[in-house]
Order: C-alpha cells, then structure tokens, then sequence
C-alpha cells in the first residue's frame, strides 16, 4: 500500500517561508530592544515590570504586544524549520517518482 500524502506546493512553502523569516527577524530585533533599549524583558526573557503606579498597590503586567513578541520569536524558527523541512521532503519524493 502507498501512501499518498498531500504536500505543499513549492510556491506556498517559499511564501511561507519568507513571512516566517521576516516574522523572525522582527521579534528577535524587537526582543533585542525589549531588552537593551526599553527594558521590558531581563536578559533571562522575563518580564521586568516597573515600580507600581503611585498611591495604589497595581502591579504591571505584560500586555498582548509582548505576549505575541514571545509566542513570534518562538513560533517563526519553529514554522520555518517546518517549512523547509516540508519542502525538502517534497523535493526527494517529487525525485524519487521520477
């Protein structure tokens, strides 16, 4: 029996990987000014709030911008591995049927 997996064409894998690079590129550059430049972010990637606002006991959180900084920084190296991964194995099983 065959397996017949369906797998991505190759222009959708290099679009894929092209956001993915950008997507990457601009979360680490982000993360680095996180860090050295706004110090939101220690060194270790955690959160470093400020002082509470004066006169009440509310701490600062990190808000949906960084949230999505991590789960981007994270996530774009991961899917762009996937995706040349994926375009490799297309490349050998598109030979091998040949």
């Amino acid at each position: 029996m065959v397996w017949s997996m369906k797998l991505p064409r190759p222009g959708a894998v290099r679009v894929l990987s092209f956001i993915c690079a950008i997507a990457w590129l601009w979360s680490w550059y982000t993360m680095y000014l996180e860090i050295h430049r706004w110090k939101h972010v220690t060194r270790s990637l955690r959160f470093n709030p400020g002082p509470p606002i004066p006169g009440t006991i509310i701490r600062p959180r990190p808000g949906l911008p960084l949230k999505a900084l991590y789960a981007c920084s994270i996530g774009a190296p991961t899917v762009l591995v996937g995706t040349i991964i994926a375009a490799t194995a297309r490349a050998r099983r598109h030979s091998i049927a040949r």
